[in-house]
């Protein structure tokens, strides 16, 4: 049925991408009616990075929005002509189709289109037009439009006359022929040999007539083509004027868009346009679909499944345009809003990466190695080694399975992992309070928190000045009224805050004196359990 997006939140962290990959890949083993395309929404983390080139996973796509884009709707079984195909071609391909327009290509690049409008009109100019006067036809083309056979001639010859059909006695007729002109005739054995004396320079035998050995002989010493088609009369001339090639009357000044241009853009040029139909191009210039009116009419918006966060603010640019048709989470019931039930996996657990590996249990299948070990990260980095108060029972069986299924110690692995997090890196103050970031709406304050886990905290607050500065700018640049940061040491197993703006909020919530603007704090590891949920009882206080 289509292509679903599974994705965490904007600033992703381990859990986020591991389960957004780990998921999409069981949903395509359960229902291979669709296709789960893992996607991120934000730079991946040195830790999630290290994780998947340990384990072989590719990264997921990154993504900016999930708004609809010309390439969720374009046509893409697309049939194309060469500006060098006969209009009897395109008029066949346009019938069988039924469409109006035909993208034409060469050499792999758009050059036009050709639309029934165009040959409607052409049809109707011509019906005074005098053959092939002043628009030559190459004598293959005619052959093709006819069906016929070039019995004499040269398929690379011209006709550049006229055309007669042969209707008259034959000495009447050969009075009216024109040097250069082409001869419409049946089965008249007087007739042909005439119009080849008289100057001819093709004879459209029709009927599917054999003409005599020294009527094609004459041909010869003419230098003249002889062609025989199985239509009458009648509808050989109408079809003579089909050999004309696309490029006399394709539309040269077209709309042309991209897949990722979004379809509201697209679709407002295309409206304002004269052609119904606009090719779609990739970045080489390549054809690869082709966008209707028709398909902005039944166009469908973009499906999500959003993992590791239910709330509007935390997901995809244009989320609520979109299909939300499940929830894979841990966290509190957010604003995301669904036009229909849905499947909403939420428990209260310490890693979004433990609900996945459970579905793989409830469905009696063990993750291949690669997703193992990229969930043991998850469930290993969310929970702070097992140590957070998120922490449950579950957790921790989930743990012991999937350490099993790659064989590693998981304190070993989980160290392992978190120094990755700083091997080798240049630091980063905007990257510290980035990386890991989400924003909440508590009462009329918007309050954002960041989180940085770390196997030493002393090394990181060694910058406290620098990230000072860099949480200033980015509350006045994004309007925080209270930016906090832990910075979490995972073998001390607590935190230091360190708070910008209003600072009351949190020493409300805390029961504590921030000097200089942090305090530390022994046993706090998790920002959904000991940070978010006390600044929102103390609002309420």
């Amino acid at each position: 049925m289509g292509q679903v997006l599974v994705f965490g939140h904007t600033s992703p962290d381990n859990d986020s991408i591991c389960s957004a990959v780990a998921y999409a890949h069981l949903k395509n083993l359960i229902d291979p009616s669709n296709v789960y395309v893992p996607a991120r929404l934000g730079s991946v983390p040195p830790e999630t990075a290290w994780v998947l080139a340990r384990f072989g996973v590719e990264a997921p796509t990154l993504i900016s929005h999930v708004r609809t884009r010309v390439g969720d709707v374009m046509t893409t079984d697309v049939q194309t002509v060469g500006p060098h195909d006969t209009l009897r071609t395109v008029g066949s391909m346009l019938a069988e189709r039924g469409v109006r327009a035909l993208p034409v290509v060469e050499d792999g690049e758009i050059c036009g289109l050709v639309t029934v409008q165009a040959l409607a009109g052409r049809y109707v100019d011509d019906v005074a037009a005098s053959g092939f006067t002043g628009r030559p036809v190459r004598i293959a083309r005619l052959v093709e439009a006819l069906d016929g056979t070039l019995l004499a001639g040269d398929p690379a010859g011209e006709l550049a006359g006229g055309v007669l059909i042969g209707a008259m006695e034959p000495e009447t007729m050969a009075t009216a022929i024109v040097a250069g002109d082409t001869v419409v005739l049946g089965d008249r054995r007087r007739s042909q040999p005439l119009a080849l004396r008289a100057g001819a320079a093709c004879i459209v035998v029709t009927g599917g007539s054999e003409p005599a050995p020294d009527v094609l002989q004459a041909a010869r010493e003419h230098g003249a083509a002889v062609i025989r088609t199985p239509h009458d009369a009648y509808a050989a001339a109408r079809l003579m004027d089909l050999a004309h090639e696309v490029s006399e009357v394709m539309e040269r000044d077209v709309l042309v868009v991209e897949p990722d241009t979004l379809l509201t853009e697209a679709s407002e040029d295309l409206f304002a346009s004269p052609h119904r139909e606009a090719p779609v191009v990739d970045d080489a210039g390549h054809l690869v679909g082709l966008l209707t009116r028709t398909s902005v009419a039944r166009a469908t918006r973009r499906r999500v499944i959003l993992v590791d966060h239910n709330e509007i603010s935390q997901s995809a640019d244009g989320v609520e345009e979109a299909t939300v048709v499940e929830i894979v989470d841990h966290h509190r019931i957010g604003d995301v809003q669904t036009s229909a039930p849905i499947a909403f996996l939420g428990r209260p657990v310490g890693a979004t990466a433990t609900i996945v590996a459970g579905r793989y249990q409830d469905l009696e299948m063990d993750p291949p190695a690669p997703m193992a070990g990229i969930l043991l990260s998850a469930v290993l980095s969310d929970t702070v080694l097992l140590k957070s108060p998120t922490t449950t029972d579950t957790d921790r069986e989930v743990v012991d399975w999937l350490a099993g299924l790659v064989d590693v110690d998981p304190l070993e692995f989980a160290l392992e992992m978190f120094r990755a997090r700083s091997s080798g890196a240049e630091f980063s103050a905007e990257d510290v309070v980035t990386r890991d970031l989400k924003e909440y709406r508590i009462r009329d304050s918007r309050i954002a928190i960041g989180q940085f886990e770390t196997v030493d905290a002393d090394e990181v607050l060694a910058h406290r000045d620098d990230i000072v500065a860099c949480m200033s700018g980015l509350a006045r640049l994004r309007g925080y009224d209270t930016l906090i940061l832990m910075v979490t040491d995972v073998v001390r197993e607590g935190s230091e805050l360190i708070v910008v703006g209003r600072t009351r909020p949190v020493e409300k919530a805390f029961d504590v004196v921030l000097a200089g603007g942090s305090a530390w704090f022994d046993g706090m590891l998790s920002r959904k359990k000991q940070v978010a949920p006390q600044l929102v009882e103390s609002a309420g206080r």
